[in-house]
């Protein structure tokens, strides 16, 4: 370790980094109602048309879409749309007591925030961006750089819906129309936790105190997988899930 003499601080120069600095940030509990599971095959339609029964085992986030947009007349706040892709986990059977089938389904929902990041009047270039830039007519739009921390969504609801038969017109007058089949649709009510997040890249002046080396050695194991499998402590808590008391006491104590 370097000899940092004196310096009541302990570090050993002053240097310049390029960070993401957070200009604003949110917090939400979004409660979406009602989205519409729809199914990419056929055989999974065909499972959906069929059912009577219905019940989602899971949800999770596939995919976040952003759109990142100035607000007009408001420097330096934007618009952030969000689009969340969700997979749905879904279990269908034809009545109660017959043998369930499990499907999976895709929602999405779009939501909107405004945050505040910063003034971005000059071009921006690294070299894993190839040369591009974002140009929209004869000014430079350079927005920050929007992120998302989402947890696991919460299945709150779900409900299998009959559509009947139905005729459809296809001109202004109706003189033409078109049947449209009965089928049945799956909605579900899923609770969602996230946290959005602007950003931009600045030079940031920071303390530095030396090179982190790592003072661990790394060590290459012959030993059979038995022998590694024996000195694994017995996962005791496994087999003894905690009660409310300990979970309680153990809240507590924290």
């Amino acid at each position: 370790m370097a000899d940092f003499g004196t310096n009541p601080c302990g570090f050993k120069e002053a240097v310049t980094i390029e960070a993401q600095r957070i200009f604003d940030s949110c917090s939400d509990r979004d409660c979406l109602e009602d989205l519409e599971v729809t199914f990419a095959d056929y055989e999974s339609n065909l499972r959906v048309n069929e059912a009577t029964y219905a019940k989602a085992r899971c949800a999770q986030v596939t995919s976040v879409f952003f759109s990142v947009e100035p607000i007009p007349f408001n420097k330096g706040f934007y618009s952030v749309d969000i689009t969340y892709t969700f997979d749905v986990e879904i279990e269908l059977a034809p009545s109660a007591a017959a043998q369930t089938t499990t499907v999976h389904g895709s929602a999405t929902f779009t939501k909107k925030v405004i945050l505040y990041g910063s003034d971005g009047g000059t071009k921006y270039f690294t070299s894993t961006d190839n040369g591009a830039v974002s140009v929209t007519g004869c000014s430079y739009n350079n927005p920050p750089k929007a992120t998302l921390a989402v947890a696991d969504p919460i299945v709150l609801n779900i409900r299998l819906v009959s559509i009947p038969a139905m005729n459809c017109c296809t001109d202004a007058t109706c003189e033409q129309t078109v049947v449209s089949p009965a089928r049945k649709m799956i909605y579900v009510t899923l609770g969602v936790f996230s946290i959005v997040s602007l950003a931009r890249t600045v030079p940031v002046m920071v303390p530095a105190y030396d090179y982190a080396v790592p003072n661990k050695e790394c060590v290459s194991s012959t030993e059979s997988p038995c022998e590694l499998f024996e000195k694994i402590n017995f996962p005791s808590s496994e087999f003894f899930p905690k009660s409310l008391e300990d979970i309680s006491s153990c809240c507590n104590n924290s």
